[in-house]
């Protein structure tokens, strides 16, 4: 559900699906096997599902890891639920809540209206001359062609 739920939002995004089925598998079995995740679906009377939330934690921090929707029930409200619902559950087993961030307007914006406070990570990478220019143009020629 969880991954079907995620696909159906990377979709509407017009993303293209980053996750490896099996790898998430993987993951949840070894974080089964140490009491260390908890997935949340908001599920309608009808039994639709309209979004899914998977969270994972230790004593010190729950991080939301993964999350997505159906794009026709997505004004259900769904997703805010199953995020409220995670922080509450992450305050009896970690001290923090992590939301783990977006570079992407929309989300980012929705992390913070639960009150997320922005933390900047850096990363430092080396390019050659040619990469270093098209790293350095890329965001001003995204703002000259409008690109959101």
């Amino acid at each position: 559900d969880l991954i079907l739920m995620q696909s159906k939002t990377f979709e509407r995004q017009g993303r293209k699906k980053s996750e490896d089925r099996e790898l998430l598998k993987r993951l949840d079995t070894a974080l089964s096997e140490h009491d260390a995740k908890k997935l949340l679906c908001a599920v309608d009377s009808q039994g639709r599902i309209h979004a899914a939330s998977y969270f994972v934690y230790d004593e010190k921090c729950c991080y939301f890891l993964i999350g997505g929707g159906d794009p026709e029930l997505r004004t259900s409200g769904a997703s805010s639920l199953l995020m409220w619902e995670g922080i509450k559950f992450a305050s009896t087993v970690s001290k923090s809540f992590d939301f783990e961030g977006s570079m992407i307007e929309p989300i980012e914006r929705f992390f913070r209206a639960f009150g997320g406070i922005p933390t900047p990570y850096w990363r430092v990478i080396r390019l050659n001359g040619f990469l270093s220019l098209a790293d350095y143009l890329k965001p001003k020629i995204k703002k000259m062609i409008g690109w959101k």
